[in-house]
């Protein structure tokens, strides 16, 4: 009997945590005056999110990152905030130059931010940037070159 009610209260959490997120995910794309600007866009630029004359003015950029308030929104990165992700590079930096992702610190999931990718002359869209089977962080914690193929965590012990 206790492992029925364990499982229907897990069961319970899970679902109340798929709600939640699902609920979150419809808050952000609500348009409630249908002028194709979030409600929540609207509020953080200072527009009216229930009128459809008063909006956001597509082409300034209110986080002087270089990315325009339309272009923030197409990207879903924040238009108060010049890095979205926190990683020190701009939003902007991320989309024009970098090509990687601005809402995700680490665009290829390799372990090392998007910054330290550039810094290391990695690629941030390239979890092996030399494909050598060696995922970059790896290379770069052991002291191998994550650009040179023949240069593997292995030979550096």
């Amino acid at each position: 009997m206790g492992r029925i009610v364990k499982c229907l209260f897990m069961s319970f959490i899970l679902l109340t945590l798929i709600f939640i997120s699902f609920n979150f995910s419809i808050a952000q794309g609500i348009d409630s005056d249908n002028d194709g600007w979030p409600d929540q866009y609207e509020e953080k630029l200072g527009s009216d999110p229930n009128d459809s004359i008063n909006t956001p003015d597509p082409l300034g950029d209110n986080d002087l990152d270089g990315l325009l308030n339309e272009k923030e929104k197409d990207w879903g990165t924040d238009p108060t905030d010049p890095d979205t992700d926190n990683d020190n590079l701009s939003d902007y930096q991320e989309v024009t130059w970098e090509k990687s992702d601005p809402c995700d610190a680490d665009s290829d999931d390799d372990g090392l931010n998007d910054f330290l990718e550039i810094l290391n002359g990695t690629n941030p869209r390239r979890p092996d940037s030399d494909g050598d089977g060696w995922l970059d962080k790896a290379e770069v914690d052991a002291l191998s070159d994550p650009n040179d193929y023949s240069s593997t965590p292995k030979d550096h012990r």
